[in-house]
C-alpha cells in the first residue's frame, strides 16, 4: 500500500488541491464510480503532480481501494519494467533478477496480479514521473490498461513536461486516443494561492502575505512550505480577521527545501545556477557561458538538468529561475565575498554590451565595488554616462553612490560631483544638488569644471524659481572667453528659460531670434529650445498660426536625444488641444508619450498625463480627466516641486467642478503649490487662476471672484493664454463681469476675442468662442444659438445653450417656448456629460418657467461593482482580462503605465478584488 507524505496528512480533505479542482473532481468522480479508467496528468516540475497523486492514493484507500503506487527514478541502475514492478511489490531481494529471467511473461504476470487484486476490491495504480520510466514499462502500461479495461482498475499516471524525453509523451498521446482523460496543470494562479493561504493560515491573507506567497511562482509544495513556515516561526499574525506579515524573512524550512533541490543537481549545474542567480532573476545563456569561460552549447546538459529539476524555465528571450524563492535562496548560497566579485565581473561584462546594457551593468557594479576601487569606479562612471539620457532616476542613484565611494581628496571627486549634480537636477532632487554645488565652490577646480558648475547652478536657480538670478548666472558663463560650444549651448538654453520665467517676453524673443538666425553655430537642442520659446511667445501674443508653425518646426528639428528632452511634441500637442484640433493632438501624443517617460528630465514626466487629461476634459470625459491628472501628479510626487503642478491642478479643478463635485474642486483649488518658475508659466498660472476664480464664484457667488475676474480680464488683453486655451474662458469672464456690473471689462474681453477670431479664421474653435462671448455681451440670440450649435467642446456647447435659454426667459412670456427649448437642450447635454450640478441649475431655471423635468443622471452610477466603472476603467479592465500587461494596456489606450496602474487601483477597490485573476473572472462574468 502507498504511504502518503506527511505534509498532506492535514489536508487530505482536498484543500491541497486548490487550483486543481477540475483534476481533483475527475479523480474523485472516477473513484466514486468504482469502475475502470485512466487519468493522465502532464505538468512542469513543481506544479504539484506528486502531491496530487499522493492525495489521490489516500482518498482511494479511504474508499476501500487497494492502492499501488510507484515512481520513475532519474538515477540508479536501470531496471526493466520500472516503476510497474515496485508498484506491484515485485522488486524485493532478488526479485529483479528473477523477473528479468521471466521477461517474456512479465506483462501476463502483472496482469494476473492486478486481476487477482481487483477480485477482492477496486484497485488504484498510481505511477509518478513516468518521464524516467523504463521503455518496456511504458509499453506494458499501454498493454495492461487496454486488456484490463473491464476490470475495476483506476490508473493515475503523471509525467513531467519539462523533460526532453519523448517516450512518456508518446504513451500519453496513445492512451488519450484510447479514451483516457488527460489534464495539463500549471502553477497555481493568484486566486488559488490566496485560497491555499487562507487554508493554511486560518484567515484571509493581507497583501504583503500574498506578495510573498507569490514569490513561490505557484509551486504548490513551496507555497505550502512557505506559509506553514511563516506561521510556525511567528512571522504571521491574525489581526482583525486578516493574516498580516509581521516579519519579512524566509522560513528556514523554505531555504532547506530549495537547498535540497539544489543539492540534487550535479556540481556543474550547481555552478551554473549560482552564477546565473547573481546575474539576476533571468539571464541570457551567452552571458552565463562567458562568465563560466565556456560556450552556450556546452551549457546544454546543465540547463537540461536544471529544467528537469524544476529550477529553471524558458522565457521569450532569456532563461529564468522557476520562481523568486528559488532565485533568492540560490543567490544566498553564494558566499558574500564571492557574490561581490561576481557582481563586479558581471558589471564589467555588461559594459561591453553597449548602451542598452548600461543600467544593469551599473547595478551590478554598485554591488561589486568597494570604496577606493579606482578601476571599478571608472567603469561605473562610464555606466552612469550611458544611463543618464534614458533613465535619469537610476543615474542619480548610481552617481550619488559612486560619489559616496570616492574619497573627497581623490582627483576624480569633482568630476563625479558634477555628474551627480546633473543627475540629481534631472530628477528634481534640487536641494541635494544645491548642497553639492555649494560644496564644490569651496574647492579649487579646473577652468572647464568651474564653468560647468556655474552652468549647473544657473539651471538649479531657474528650477527653484529664482529666474533673475539664473539669468545672471547664465549670462556670466556666456561672458567668459573660451567657453566650449556644448557648454555655451547649455547656458544659452538656461538663459532662455530664465528670461521666460521672469516674464521677459521681449528678451526671450530677441535671444531666441539670435540663436535661430545663427543656427549653424549651435547644436540641435538649443535650436529646438529657441523654436519652442518663439512658438510659446507667438501663442501668448495671439499669433496662433505662427506659433503652431514654429512648434511644428521644433518637432521636425528635434533629431537628437538632447533635443527631444525638451519635448517639442508635448508643446505641439498642447497648442493643438488649445484650438480643439483634438484628433491631431492625440496622434502627436501617440508618439510623444514614450519620450516623456524615457528621455531626459523627469520634470516633464507628468506632461503626457496632463495633456491627456486636457483632451478628456475637452471631450467631456470628466472622470477620465480627473484620473489622468491625478495619475500625472502621483507619478512625480517624490520629485519635489514640479514644473506642471499648476497645469495638472487646473484640469483637476475644472473636471471636478464640471462633474458636480464642488467640495473636491475647492480642495484642489486651495492645494498648496510650489512657487516655481514653470516651462510656459504664463499659460499654466493663467489657467489655474481662471478655474480657481470659477470655483470661488460657484461656491460663494460672483462677488467673491471679483478681484480675480478683473485681473484675468486685464491679463487676457495682454496675452491670450487664457482666452485661447479654454473655449469657456471668455464667455465665463464676460458673464461674470456683467453680473458684477463691470461692462467695461466684459467689452475688453470680447474685443480681444473678436481680434483673435478675425486674425485666425482657420481655427473654428476661436471663432465660435468669440461668437459666444459677443452674444452674451450684446444679448444676441442668433449669436448664442450659433455658438450652441457650433462649439466643438460639448460642455461649452451646453453652456451656450443655457445662456440662450436664460436670455430668452428674461425677455418675457413671448419667448417662453424658445427659452424652454434652449434650456431643455442644455439639460440634455449636461446630463449626457454627467455634469450633475450644471443640470440641477438648469432644472431650477426650468421650474421658474413652470416646467419640471425628471432627474435623469448618468452620474448616478453605483459606488461598487462592474456598473460603477467609468468608460476608461472598463476599457482598462477588459484589456487586463485579456492578459495584457500595464505597459501593453498603456500602448493600446495611449496613456502612461502610471495611469493604467492608477486606474487599476480604482478598479480593484470598486470590484473588491486583489488580483488580475479575480478581475479576469469578473470581466468574463460581465461579458456573459
Amino acid at each position: 500500500m502507498a504511504t502518503v507524505p506527511s505534509r498532506v496528512e492535514a489536508a487530505a480533505d482536498g484543500k491541497v488541491m486548490r487550483g486543481r479542482e477540475h483534476v481533483w473532481n475527475a479523480v474523485t468522480n472516477l473513484l466514486r464510480a468504482g469502475r475502470s479508467g485512466v487519468l493522465l496528468v502532464d505538468g512542469e516540475a513543481g506544479t504539484g503532480k506528486s502531491l496530487l497523486l499522493a492525495v489521490a492514493a489516500r482518498a482511494a484507500a479511504e474508499r476501500g481501494y487497494s492502492t499501488l503506487v510507484g515512481e520513475g527514478r532519474e538515477f540508479g541502475p536501470p531496471t526493466c519494467f520500472e516503476p510497474l514492478l515496485s508498484a506491484l511489490g515485485g522488486c524485493d531481494g532478488e526479485g529483479p533478477v528473477r523477473w528479468a529471467r521471466e521477461r517474456p511473461w512479465i506483462v501476463e504476470r502483472l496482469g494476473s496480479a492486478l486481476v487477482e487484486r481487483a477480485g477482492a476490491g477496486p484497485v488504484m495504480v498510481g505511477l509518478d514521473d513516468l518521464q524516467w520510466a523504463d521503455p518496456a514499462a511504458l509499453t506494458a502500461i499501454q498493454t495492461l490498461s487496454r486488456r484490463l479495461a473491464a476490470v475495476r482498475v483506476v490508473w493515475l499516471l503523471t509525467r513531467r513536461t519539462t523533460d526532453h524525453a519523448t517516450d512518456a509523451g508518446r504513451l500519453f498521446d496513445r492512451l488519450e486516443r484510447d479514451g483516457a482523460v488527460r489534464f495539463t496543470i500549471g502553477p497555481l494562479d493568484d486566486a488559488a494561492v490566496r485560497q491555499v493561504a487562507t487554508d493554511v493560515l486560518g484567515s484571509d491573507p493581507d497583501a504583503d502575505v500574498l506578495r510573498l506567497a507569490g514569490e513561490a511562482g505557484g509551486d504548490p509544495a513551496l507555497v505550502t512550505e512557505l506559509l506553514s513556515g511563516l506561521l510556525a516561526e511567528g512571522s504571521v499574525r491574525t489581526v482583525d480577521g486578516h493574516a498580516r506579515l509581521v516579519a519579512v524573512r524566509l522560513p528556514g524550512r523554505v531555504e532547506d527545501d530549495v537547498r535540497r533541490r539544489l543539492d540534487a543537481v550535479g556540481p556543474a549545474t550547481r555552478q551554473l545556477l549560482s552564477v546565473a542567480a547573481i546575474i539576476g532573476r533571468s539571464f541570457a545563456p551567452e552571458d552565463a557561458a562567458e562568465l563560466l569561460g565556456t560556450t552556450p552549447a556546452a551549457l546544454l546538459p546543465w540547463i537540461d538538468e536544471a529544467f528537469s529539476r524544476g529550477l529553471l524555465a524558458a522565457g521569450p528571450d532569456e532563461l529564468c529561475f522557476r520562481n523568486d524563492l528559488v532565485w533568492r535562496v540560490t543567490a544566498l548560497t553564494v558566499p558574500a565575498p564571492v557574490r561581490r566579485a561576481l557582481h563586479r565581473q558581471i558589471g564589467d561584462l555588461l559594459l561591453t554590451r553597449g548602451r542598452t546594457a548600461a543600467l544593469p551593468a551599473a547595478s551590478h557594479l554598485i554591488r561589486g565595488i568597494r570604496a577606493g576601487d579606482a578601476r571599478a569606479l571608472t567603469a561605473l562612471d562610464r555606466a552612469v554616462a550611458e544611463v543618464i539620457p534614458a533613465s535619469p532616476r537610476a543615474a542619480a542613484a548610481l552617481a550619488t553612490h559612486a560619489l559616496r565611494l570616492t574619497d573627497p581628496r581623490e582627483p576624480a571627486w569633482p568630476a563625479r560631483a558634477l555628474t551627480a549634480i546633473h543627475a540629481l537636477t534631472a530628477v528634481g532632487r534640487l536641494e541635494e544638488a544645491a548642497e553639492l554645488v555649494d560644496s564644490l565652490f569651496t574647492r579649487p577646480l579646473p577652468p572647464a569644471s568651474y564653468l560647468r558648475l556655474h552652468c549647473l547652478r544657473a539651471e538649479l536657480l531657474y528650477l527653484r524659481g529664482r529666474a533673475a538670478e539664473a539669468a545672471a548666472e547664465a549670462t556670466a558663463v556666456l561672458g567668459r572667453p573660451g567657453v566650449p560650444r556644448e557648454l555655451r549651448d547649455e547656458a544659452e538654453l538656461v538663459l532662455l528659460d530664465a528670461l521666460a520665467g521672469a516674464g521677459d517676453d521681449a528678451g526671450v524673443r530677441a535671444h531666441a531670434d539670435r540663436i535661430v538666425s545663427a543656427a549653424a553655430g549651435h547644436g540641435d537642442a538649443l535650436i529646438t529650445g529657441a523654436l519652442i520659446r518663439l512658438a510659446l511667445s507667438d501663442w501668448g501674443a495671439g499669433r496662433l498660426t505662427d506659433g503652431l508653425g514654429l512648434a511644428r518646426e521644433a518637432v521636425r528639428r528635434a533629431r537628437s536625444a538632447e533635443a527631444r528632452r525638451l519635448h517639442p511634441r508635448m508643446i505641439l500637442a498642447m497648442l493643438l488641444t488649445d484650438v480643439r484640433r483634438l484628433d491631431e493632438a492625440r496622434a502627436v501624443m501617440g508618439t510623444a508619450g514614450e519620450d516623456a517617460e524615457t528621455i531626459g528630465n523627469l520634470a516633464w514626466a507628468a506632461a503626457p498625463g496632463v495633456i491627456r487629461a486636457r483632451l478628456d476634459l475637452a471631450a467631456g470625459r470628466f472622470p477620465e480627466a480627473v484620473a489622468e491628472a491625478e495619475a500625472a501628479l502621483a507619478s512625480t510626487r517624490d520629485l519635489g516641486p514640479h514644473l506642471l503642478t499648476s497645469s495638472a491642478l487646473a484640469v483637476l479643478v475644472a473636471a471636478t467642478l464640471r462633474a458636480g463635485d464642488l467640495s473636491a474642486a475647492w480642495r484642489y483649488a486651495e492645494a498648496e503649490r510650489p512657487a516655481l518658475s514653470q516651462y510656459g508659466s504664463p499659460r499654466a498660472e493663467a489657467g489655474f487662476h481662471l478655474v480657481r476664480a470659477q470655483v470661488a464664484a460657484a461656491r460663494d457667488g460672483p462677488a467673491s471672484a471679483e478681484e480675480a475676474v478683473v485681473r484675468l480680464c486685464d491679463e487676457a488683453t495682454a496675452n491670450c493664454w487664457t482666452l485661447v486655451g479654454e473655449p469657456t474662458a471668455a464667455p465665463w469672464l464676460v458673464r461674470t463681469a456683467l453680473a458684477l456690473g463691470d461692462r467695461a471689462h466684459a467689452e475688453r474681453v470680447v474685443s480681444a476675442m473678436d481680434r483673435l477670431a478675425a486674425d485666425h479664421p482657420v481655427f473654428s474653435s476661436v471663432g465660435v468662442t468669440a461668437t459666444h462671448a459677443r452674444g452674451l455681451l450684446d444679448r444676441d440670440r442668433v449669436a448664442l444659438r450659433r455658438a450652441a450649435e457650433q462649439h466643438v467642446d460639448p460642455w461649452a456647447g451646453a453652456s451656450a445653450a443655457e445662456d440662450l435659454g436664460s436670455l430668452l426667459a428674461a425677455d418675457g412670456p413671448g419667448t417662453r417656448g424658445e427659452a424652454i427649448a434652449g434650456l431643455d437642450a442644455a439639460l440634455a447635454a449636461y446630463s449626457a456629460l454627467g455634469a450633475i450640478r450644471d443640470a440641477a441649475r438648469v432644472r431650477r431655471r426650468l421650474r421658474r418657467l413652470g416646467i419640471r423635468r425628471r432627474h435623469w443622471s448618468r452620474a448616478d452610477r453605483p459606488v461598487s461593482g462592474w456598473a460603477s466603472l467609468t468608460d476608461t476603467e472598463r476599457r482598462v479592465a477588459e484589456l487586463v482580462a485579456q492578459g495584457l500587461t500595464n505597459r501593453e494596456v498603456a500602448d493600446q489606450l495611449f496613456m502612461s503605465a502610471h495611469t493604467v496602474a492608477f486606474h487599476l487601483r480604482h478598479i480593484f477597490r470598486k470590484l473588491d478584488v486583489t488580483s488580475r485573476v479575480q478581475l479576469t473572472r469578473l470581466a468574463l462574468e460581465a461579458g456573459d
